[in-house]
């Protein structure tokens, strides 16, 4: 038998033709059935002969529902007779007839006779085939054995004569519950398949109804899955998506248990509903009505009935931000649709589709591809509306913006196309949307979220056919939003040539919808429909119109249906000619009630439905021209946006991330700025702050560049943190230029205070494939070896964002956020340790590995919150300054020397290198080498309690040192704690030729001393150095003279323990060999609760201190 596929079918008058034709040739089969005494060998051979040469089997495929309609009117055992005679081989058709055909939704239910449950018209669309109504009628009459016999008994003389076989015998198998037989008949079934893969055309209604039946009795049948598999994938590239292809999905979906036909898997609340964009095309042609799963934090459309909408419950406007996690590529792509357009990726990652819902509207590019989703299998979706601008940004990335007016369609909605099969997860609106009480349903001239119901399929340039809008000013400055359909004049008057124009979004909560409507007896008019259902308005009364679908339509209902429904108030409608009328129609529970010119004019019940019904505007545009003018929709939606915990479709993952401990917990928060270095808040444990840290108003921009290796750069706060914490840190302007093979990002990690010293990382990286990812680490010790492990890589396609770290416990949480969203999305977790994070434990910085290789970015704000959180979260700059100022006068022992004054020889200094008096002061001059040497002087007396210790000093040289070396002055103070603790203040000049003042730290760790910044301050006109201790609390300050303005350029938390004679250093250091380096230095003054007796004078003495290496950049 050779198949006809429905894109293969004659146009529909010639289809009428042969129907016509083939149901006279059907009622000869019906009338031999009945007849007992006769059989179909008395129909002439030669008849029959030449009906199946002209026309061949191809009427049959359009004919299963004239057969199942015939079969319907005969008692049981003469319908299984004549199905019999109609499917399995006879004289008149040597091969089987396994066919399909569907009836749409609101057909007479004469179709499977043998499953009648009595009901008039279907509900859902059906499948329709005399093959499968013949072996359930078989089953019923206790016969299944017998057909099975008559079907094995027929030779096969064609392998698609074998298939057809295979395919009966499967389905009786089915309908008796034997699952190992119906498997063996598939198993050859799929062989065949498997040895001529071009098949795939001519196996899809055998493997549509094959499914069908699998999805009821043997979901999980792996022979059947596999041809659907087949087929599916055969067609997936099909722009053309015919209604057993479409039918084949939905089985496939049911097979795997996703749903229940008819559930649309709501909650008891549901804040989301299904829409489809029915139109003529998509009803007449039955394909399967929606079932999506719509349930917390999760969204499926699992197959198609058009282009599928799920609606958001209020229409939001204002400012407001979507994120959501949408399904990606492999025919699963989702939109996000605000203000009446979508927009979304091309499967490509190159370029931007943008769309309302009666089209797509444009293709552009959008530069560089974003990263491949397909081992991750979402995209981040996020849609910012704001400032009239809908920004659509995806895995970081903007990728469109939609200008969007104030009046524009305030439905949110998540839309997914006619072949798709997707949805989202973990879906939240934030912001400060405006709910608006009613809304006027004409936004714009463009009619965005209408539609033309017999709008036909593919690209057409009047999606809206002849329909069109107006928006103007009357007299008193009062909007007025027409809505125009012409009449069809070439077309005869009572044609009923139907025109629907349907709002997309449907109504599903009570509500008043009322406009204005010209009527000009026999020229203009509208009517309101609801669903289906068109509510007609006479002079003498109120008409029910069933809409049908024009050249669709495989219904028995003609265009011009009507039936009359009782008037409400005993009189005619009050419908006024030659002027606007007022109409309304409302809904309360599933009752609707029409108002004209406000009188109760119908009351009518709303048919239940898997798709609720949405409004619209017709009339028969061969009889009339229809002008419509302010529609408005008054709702009962929620006015209120729900918080984010209570919102449908936000995800509950995050729940195991609520602070559960009983203590509340301690906070910092920090906005990077031009300060941020100076207040002694934070730190630089790696990295030359000199060229690689820059504190600007607007955040603090670390880089860091490497010719070999790789090298970091970092910044830390100046806390102590224990217990469970939180820490979010928000960056942007992230660059990376780095080779191929070789890998750059900007990252966020926390160390702890353990044997192993365990490390958490998260980071933002363009890797080696020059992939752009977020990915996580843990790094932890085993057998004394460190080891790390990497681990949730996401795409991560945009230059700003926020990471986020969160212990709970002995657990560690990953989670990361696009740009300035709030909206985390969970990486993964690890097991961590509990102990505390060692001093400088949080930090956050940029890492590259070279050759060639450059990277920055700059980090905005900081947010740690911790059961325990201590140290130095931030001082007011000017406060402690005067504070500093102030207390240093109640200091009681003092030691002030002024080389300008009294440059005499012997002092009460030690020195080293190469220093002479001058007028001016000590004059110290230091050769530059490749090794970390000096010149200065020590102060040799013991200091105790608090200090307040300062340089005067002038620069007579300051050379650029050496690649990769400083040149610097540095006022240094060790003290006799186990660990010999020093702290500078010093003034820097890199290789890059840049001055700063920086506050250093050296503390010995793991047996090594480590050299930090704790303090970073462009500034280059330094000449006055401080280092000031109060109890704990050592702050190093920069100044410009005495009674200048001075700068606090880092602080830590020290020992309050004693200075040991000759550990206040003033040192002059020059990097590389070939420049010298000249400083006089004009006094130094030392204030303190208790400073030793001086030693008297003797001749100069020279010492070395313990030698200070430049501060290492770290691989």
């Amino acid at each position: 038998m050779h198949a006809v596929f429905p894109w293969q079918c004659p146009s529909q008058t010639s289809r009428t033709f042969l129907m016509a034709v083939f149901l006279a040739a059907s009622w000869v089969g019906v009338a031999t059935a009945q007849d007992k005494n006769q059989n179909f060998n008395a129909v002439r051979r030669s008849d029959l002969t030449a009906f199946g040469e002209i026309f061949g089997e191809q009427t049959f495929i359009e004919s299963g529902i004239v057969i199942c309609r015939n079969a319907s009117m005969l008692s049981p055992s003469d319908r299984y007779e004549y199905l019999l005679s109609w499917v399995t081989p006879t004289i008149s058709h040597p091969g089987f007839r396994v066919t399909a055909d569907f009836s749409a939704a609101g057909a007479p239910n004469w179709v499977r006779a043998s499953d009648r449950d009595g009901a008039e018209y279907s509900e859902h669309p059906t499948i329709v085939s005399p093959a499968v109504d013949l072996i359930r009628l078989a089953r019923q009459l206790e016969s299944s054995d017998a057909l099975r016999r008559r079907i094995t008994n027929c030779p096969a003389t064609s392998p698609r004569m074998k298939r057809n076989q295979l395919t009966l015998l499967a389905l009786i198998a089915m309908q008796q519950g034997d699952a190992a037989r119906a498997e063996q008949h598939l198993e050859h079934l799929v062989e065949a398949v498997r040895t001529d893969e071009s098949i795939s055309d001519e196996i899809g209604y055998e493997t549509l109804l094959l499914a069908d039946e699998a999805a009821r009795s043997n979901p999980s049948s792996l022979a059947v899955r596999e041809l659907v598999l087949f087929v599916i994938l055969a067609r997936q590239k099909d722009y053309v998506r015919p209604a057993w292809i479409r039918h084949l999905v939905a089985a496939r979906a049911k097979m795997d248990g996703s749903t229940a036909e008819g559930s649309l898997g709501h909650e008891v609340s549901p804040q989301w509903y299904i829409a489809s964009r029915e139109r003529a095309f998509e009803h007449g042609n039955a394909f399967p009505l929606p079932s999506p799963i719509i349930g917390t934090g999760h969204y499926r459309n699992l197959w198609n009935y058009g282009d599928e909408y799920l609606f958001y419950q209020s229409p939001l406007r204002g400012s407001f931000t979507i994120d959501a996690l949408a399904t990606g590529f492999g025919y699963q792509e989702a939109e996000l649709m605000v203000g009446g357009y979508w927009a979304g990726l091309v499967f490509d990652h190159e370029q931007c589709l943008t769309g309302n819902i009666r089209e797509e509207l444009s293709r552009h590019n959008i530069g560089r591809p974003l990263t491949d989703t397909g081992s991750y299998g979402y995209l981040r979706t996020r849609v910012d509306v704001r400032d009239g601008t809908a920004t659509t940004s995806i895995s970081g990335r903007t990728i469109h913006q939609q200008p969007i007016a104030d009046s524009a369609d305030p439905w949110v909605a998540i839309r997914t196309n006619y072949r798709i099969q997707g949805g989202v997860d973990n879906l939240r609106i934030s912001g400060n949307p405006v709910i608006p009480d009613s809304l006027e349903m004409i936004d714009s001239e463009e009619l965005l979220g209408w539609y033309d119901y017999f709008q036909a399929p593919g690209k057409t340039d009047h999606p809206l056919a002849n329909w069109s809008a107006e928006i103007g000013t009357e007299i008193g400055s009062s909007v007025i939003r027409e809505i125009s359909d012409p009449q069809v004049t070439r077309l005869p008057n009572g044609s009923h040539d139907e025109h629907l124009l349907r709002y997309m979004r449907p109504m599903v909560e009570n509500g008043t919808i009322e406009y204005e409507f010209w009527y000009e007896p026999g020229k203009t008019m509208a009517h309101p429909a609801l669903g289906r259902n068109c509510f007609l308005i006479r002079e003498d009364g109120v008409g029910l119109h069933r809409l049908t679908d024009g050249r669709f339509d495989r219904s028995e209902l003609r265009p011009g249906n009507e039936r009359s429904i009782d008037a409400q108030s005993g009189s005619p409608p009050p419908l006024q000619s030659n002027a606007w009328n007022q109409l309304s129609l409302s809904r309360r529970g599933d009752q609707i009630r029409l108002h004209l010119n406000g009188v109760l004019i119908c009351e009518s019940k709303i048919e239940p439905s898997t798709v609720p019904p949405s409004f619209g505007l017709f009339h028969f545009a061969d009889q009339t021209s229809l002008r419509v003018r302010n529609p408005r929709w008054e709702g009962d939606w929620p006015k209120e946006l729900p918080s984010r915990d209570a919102q449908q479709l936000a995800a509950k993952t995050e729940s195991f991330l609520k602070w559960t401990s009983t203590n509340p917990g301690e906070e910092m928060r920090h906005r990077f700025d031009g300060s941020s270095m100076m207040t002694g808040s934070f730190a630089q444990p790696h990295g030359d702050p000199t060229r690689t840290v820059n504190a600007t108003d607007r955040g603090l921009v670390v880089r860091q560049s490497s010719d070999a290796g790789f090298r970091g750069a970092y910044v830390a706060p100046t806390i102590e943190v224990g217990g469970d914490f939180d820490v979010i840190v928000s960056y942007d302007q992230f660059q990376c230029d780095s080779l191929l093979e070789r890998v750059g990002s900007v990252r966020v990690r926390v160390i702890a205070d353990s044997i192993g010293s365990d490390e958490a990382m998260i980071q933002r990286v363009e890797d080696r494939r020059n992939a752009h990812l977020i990915q996580c680490m843990k790094m932890f010790t085993t057998e004394g070896n460190q080891r790390r492990r990497y681990f949730g890589q996401v795409p991560c396609d945009g230059d700003s964002g926020r990471m986020k770290l969160s212990r709970r416990g002995d657990t560690i949480h990953y989670s990361a956020a696009d740009g300035e969203s709030d909206y985390f999305y969970y990486l993964g977790k690890e097991s961590f340790v509990v102990d505390d994070l060692v001093r400088l434990g949080i930090q956050l910085g940029v890492d590259i590995e070279g050759p060639a290789g450059k990277v920055s970015g700059r980090f905005t704000e900081m947010y740690v919150r911790a059961e325990h959180l201590g140290g130095n979260t931030g001082i007011d700059e000017i406060a402690t300054i005067q504070s500093l100022n102030q207390n240093v006068a109640q200091l009681p022992d003092s030691f002030s020397h002024d080389f300008t004054e009294s440059p005499q020889t012997r002092t009460a200094f030690s020195h080293w290198g190469n220093s002479i008096k001058s007028d001016e002061g000590l004059k110290v001059t230091s050769p530059g080498t490749d090794d970390w040497t000096s010149a200065g002087l020590a102060f040799p007396n013991a200091i105790a309690g608090d200090f307040d210790i300062s340089l005067e000093f002038a620069t007579v040289k300051f050379p650029k040192p050496a690649k990769d070396q400083n040149t610097q002055v540095l006022l240094e103070v060790e003290l006799s704690d186990k660990d010999r603790t020093q702290i500078s203040a010093t003034l820097t000049k890199t290789d890059e030729n840049t001055v700063a003042a920086q506050a250093l730290a050296r503390m010995k760790y793991d047996g090594r001393f480590l050299y930090q910044v704790i303090g970073n301050q462009a500034i280059d006109d330094v000449n006055v150095l401080r280092v000031v201790r109060r109890g704990s609390q050592v702050f190093c300050v920069a100044g410009h003279g005495p009674g200048q303005s001075e700068s606090i350029i880092g602080t830590m938390v020290t020992s309050q323990l004693p200075i040991d004679p000759n550990n206040v250093r003033v040192m002059l250091h020059t990097g590389g060999v070939g420049r010298t380096s000249q400083m006089i230095v004009q006094s130094i003054r030392v204030k303190a609760a208790n400073i030793a007796s001086v030693r008297p004078y003797g001749i100069i003495q020279s010492s070395t201190p313990v030698s200070q290496p430049e501060i290492p950049n770290e691989p």
